[in-house]
């Protein structure tokens, strides 16, 4: 009799502790589903402006059906939800914090700002962007918020499929419904983002070589100190007999936003593109001890540049899309450099010609792939502590002729170490 009263209160004791864990299964299940109706719900206002700000006629009529099949998520997941006797959220998730990042360095100013402020501080940039550009980083955020979608609702079933719940197959049913539409929708973005962006680029390309233009047309007819930078493509000429002449072109409009982009957000001007190089410059001057000011600054530029390649093309353009990967090597030297116009009129070409141009060219082409490389004038105005990353270049004679005209000694080159 004992016996069948101890097994009987170990009976009742598992019983409960499956009930309770049911229900800790439940709540767990239900704090998920009201995670991803925020998402939701933030999603259909960012869809509904994006269908407002858009310029991309095509894109407006994509989001409209989106938003319609978002309205459609968020009823079923309001229904599954009340089934299990909870209120539905009306939360809204940051999505930007949620499911995008940025891959550039913080400034020193951003390193003590919180993360809502370092978003605000992006929006305040973007809405001071061209609206080409704007538009492409917001492709890029929609196909990122998509694609966290997408995980979001494959995280959501495969939790649903683990635990014993009334409707249990009907639910599951409309919860891998929406993540079809998700699915669909990412499909959407890889397939025509590229095509999109490639009418965008141009665009800004434009706009970014005629801000260099304008500030070198207060300067025709003069000399004036300057940080000339070269940034090449690696590997374009076997590029150019391998791959389709679309992917060629579209690879080159991509390589040359990314490094104006860079070069914009520093406060440099891109000079000219010349077939697979960016040439860039900043404007500087010469101090009592000869250094040249913005040297730190050119540097920066050059990391992120490479930065940008690496991270954000390759992972974008490479690894979703196949674009071959990309690397460049970066060559800078500072120098009192002419400013000419090719003509009389204001629209003329200006174009800047010295030394200095000619040697940023010939260290660029030195210089190995995702490497920075320096002039000595360059090396020399730099903090003892940028310093510590170059070391100096041994170059035989035949190949490196330039002269540092102030010691008549052959004029000196350093790498970045890493």
């Amino acid at each position: 009799m004992r016996y069948i009263i101890s097994e009987l209160l170990i009976s009742k004791i598992e019983n409960n502790n499956d009930k309770k864990n049911r229900v800790q299964s439940k709540l767990i299940l239900v704090k998920e589903l009201n995670e991803v109706l925020s998402i939701e719900n933030a999603a259909t206002l960012r869809i509904a402006s994006r269908i407002d700000k858009t310029p991309i006629r095509g894109l407006k009529q994509v989001l409209r059906r989106h938003l319609k099949v978002t309205n459609i998520q968020k009823i079923r997941l309001r229904d599954i939800i009340s089934q299990f006797g909870e209120k539905p959220t009306d939360k809204k998730t940051d999505l930007l914090s949620l499911f995008v990042t940025t891959n550039v360095n913080p400034t020193h100013s951003e390193i003590n700002l919180s993360e809502n402020s370092k978003i605000e501080e992006q929006k305040k940039d973007l809405k001071h962007s061209l609206p080409e550009d704007y538009e492409i980083i917001q492709l890029r955020q929609d196909f990122a918020i998509n694609h966290g979608e997408l995980r979001a609702y494959e995280s959501l079933i495969e939790n649903m499929q683990k635990i014993d719940i009334p409707n249990k197959q009907k639910n599951l049913s409309l919860l891998e419904k929406s993540m079809k539409e998700e699915e669909l929708m990412v499909y959407w973005y890889k397939t025509h983002t590229p095509l999109i962006l490639d009418n965008l680029w141009p665009k800004v390309i434009h706009s970014t070589v005629r801000r260099g233009q304008n500030f070198l047309l207060s300067h025709v007819g003069t000399k004036i100190p300057i940080i000339i930078i070269y940034a090449d493509l690696v590997g374009s000429t076997k590029m150019s007999m391998t791959l389709p002449i679309d992917n060629l072109v579209s690879i080159v409009r991509i390589f040359d936003y990314h490094i104006s982009n860079v070069v914009d957000t520093l406060g440099g001007y891109v000079l000219k593109y010349a077939g697979d190089a960016v040439i860039s410059f900043f404007p500087s001057h010469i101090d009592n001890q000869n250094k040249y000011s913005a040297s730190d600054t050119a540097i920066e530029s050059g990391k992120l540049m490479i930065k940008s390649i690496q991270e954000e093309v390759n992972s974008f353009m490479h690894k979703i899309y196949k674009f071959p990967e990309l690397s460049v090597k970066i060559g800078i030297d500072a120098g009192e450099n002419a400013i000419v116009q090719f003509g009389y009129d204001q629209r003329s070409p200006i174009d800047i010609l010295g030394y200095g141009m000619n040697v940023a060219s010939k260290i660029m082409s030195i210089t190995s792939p995702n490497k920075v490389s320096i002039g000595e004038n360059i090396y020399k105005s730099l903090d003892p502590d940028l310093q510590n990353e170059f070391h100096e270049l041994t170059i035989p004679n035949e190949r490196w002729k330039y002269v540092n005209y102030g010691t008549k000694k052959p004029y000196k080159l350093y790498t970045s170490n890493t």
